[in-house]
């Protein structure tokens, strides 16, 4: 959300140092101790296909799949690299093939066909390579088809569907065996529910992709819980969710302990409780629903779709589902921007930041609704801080008076660097800009800004600029009609969101002035600022 003027946050900005640069992470799992390029690429759509973004995750994959059997690894690399050669032959975006994206269906392409075709031969193993590379080329077009169509905001994003429809095209070419997976598990002769649960618990996470060894479930839940406990967590529940639905069915017991029941869920529940939303009570019982559900629809698929194996599409169609129920029955759930995806762990910071930032808005301009000073809270400067402040306010207030003038602060904004136009710009529409920032500064009323009051505002500055990308990120989907404003039904749908009722009337005034209809990005930060 963009403003044409400079708004007061900007303008303010210049008064304080630039922001130091970010700290690299320097854990033993940090991202800077493994390979990057073409080779992290790889890695990466592995772990996409978990929703994670971990070239670690991606390695600790690539193990699993070679413990199944180093034929599944093999296929799975030759999937995913011609998946990501097409996406650079046809110049599709170095991001989203950096990030895995353009490579994760190929890579599941290549474990489907380790499974489900017959390679005992020489002759049917080449043909079956030849496949699975023309195959992961083919979901990298998919996906650029999918991607141009289903552009706008609140579009379903594409997931696996392009791996279950390539799969499934392969099957029809070749005569599949089926696996004889099921067979392979140890269990009592009569298990208890707990027993298949604890058993299918790692299996679930291994048939993600296909995997039917104990050792890799328990390697591709490691590779989820390294990169992102919640997420490992998130799809631990679902698991559980999926299975039980499925044992509730009346579902054989094996087949439940060795995950084909399970890993539907796993999936569902990450996309739904960490990835697409931020996690929370109400995103938690949605993906449990969505687990359940997940187990539901791929019964009725296997009854509808004959020999054809599942795969994940009842996965895709639940996340589809539930994504457009919760946007009709839940407004206060807000969804991750796409473009913003990132891991459970950051969404959840976004939406404290939004809530810390957003809640101390509302308490502040209840505060001046009722003719009260704003509650300033953990904006009490700390002695460092003070003193910061201090040097700061002493290089403003030019005439040595202890109290800051409007031409004093003026004079340092127009003088902060620029243009001469800029300048000219900025001195003919800044009084009424400073006006406004004189009066919120001005707690105690007595028409003079002294370095405490200047302190707290500056303060609440720093805090604003340490959290506004997270904010921005955090609102950006509440913006329905990408207008790149915030109405007032808007901002009562962010409100909620963090536990807030809508504003009074008196609040909206304060907020949407002079009849204002709607707020740009700048306008409302600077209304967090100044209220």
């Amino acid at each position: 959300m963009q403003a044409d003027a400079p708004s007061i946050y900007e303008l303010l900005q210049e008064l304080l140092p630039p922001p130091p640069p970010p700290v690299e992470r320097k854990g033993l799992f940090a991202e800077q101790h493994f390979p990057t390029g073409s080779w992290g690429s790889a890695l990466r759509s592995f772990s996409q296909v978990i929703f994670i973004n971990h070239p670690l995750s991606g390695a600790l994959l690539l193990l699993a799949f070679l413990i199944q059997s180093p034929w599944m690894a093999l296929l799975a690399v030759l999937g995913m690299a011609t998946a990501n050669a097409v996406s650079k032959l046809l110049n599709l975006g170095q991001s989203l093939r950096d990030q895995g994206i353009h490579g994760f269906n190929g890579a599941l392409v290549g474990c489907a066909a380790a499974v489900l075709s017959d390679s005992s031969s020489v002759k049917d193993a080449g043909l079956i390579a030849v496949l699975v590379a023309f195959g992961g080329g083919l979901t990298t077009l998919m996906l650029e088809l999918w991607r141009r169509r289903f552009h706008r905001r609140g579009d379903p994003p594409a997931l696996t569907l392009p791996f279950c429809l390539i799969t499934w095209g392969l099957v029809a070419l070749v005569s599949p065996r089926m696996p004889d997976t099921i067979e392979t598990v140890k269990v009592a002769a009569s298990p208890t529910a707990a027993q298949v649960l604890v058993i299918g618990l790692p299996h679930s996470f291994g048939q993600v992709f296909l995997c039917s060894d104990l050792v890799s479930g328990w390697l591709v839940l490691l590779a989820v819980a390294i990169a992102s406990p919640i997420a490992a967590a998130l799809g631990a529940c679902g698991a559980l969710a999926g299975m039980l639905t499925a044992l509730a069915s009346g579902t054989d017991t094996a087949a439940v302990a060795q995950g084909l029941w399970g890993y539907n869920g796993v999936l569902v529940a990450i996309a739904l409780g960490g990835i697409f939303h931020v996690p929370g009570r109400r995103t938690l019982v949605l993906a449990l629903l969505g687990a359940g559900l997940a187990s539901l629809l791929q019964a009725l698929q296997g009854r509808l779709m004959g020999n054809l194996p599942a795969l994940t599409l009842s996965f895709v169609i639940t996340t589809w589902m539930m994504q457009r129920l919760a946007g009709r029955t839940l407004p206060a759930l807000i969804p991750v921007a796409l473009h913003a995806v990132v891991t459970p762990e950051e969404h959840r910071k976004r939406f404290l930041v939004a809530s810390e930032l957003l809640g101390s808005f509302r308490r502040n301009l209840r505060q001046r609704v009722d003719g009260m000073d704003p509650l300033v809270g953990r904006e009490q400067p700390q002695i460092q801080l003070n003193s910061q402040m201090q040097h700061l306010f002493d290089q403003l207030d030019q005439n040595r008076d202890g109290h800051l003038s409007l031409n004093e602060l003026r004079n340092a904004l127009v003088s902060g660097g620029g243009s001469n136009k800029t300048h000219l710009r900025r001195t003919s529409s800044l009084n009424n800009q400073l006006l406004a920032t004189m009066a919120s500064m001005d707690l105690n009323g007595d028409g003079h800004i002294d370095s405490a009051e200047f302190s707290k505002l500056i303060q609440r500055l720093q805090r604003l600029r340490e959290g506004e990308e997270r904010l921005l990120l955090y609102l950006m989907p509440v913006d329905a009609n990408g207008n790149d404003r915030l109405d007032q039904d808007e901002l009562a749908r962010l409100l909620k969101s963090i536990g807030q009722a809508p504003l009074t009337a008196g609040e909206q005034a304060l907020v949407f002035r002079n009849q204002q209809q709607s707020l740009s990005w700048h306008d409302f930060v600077d209304r967090l600022l100044l209220s």
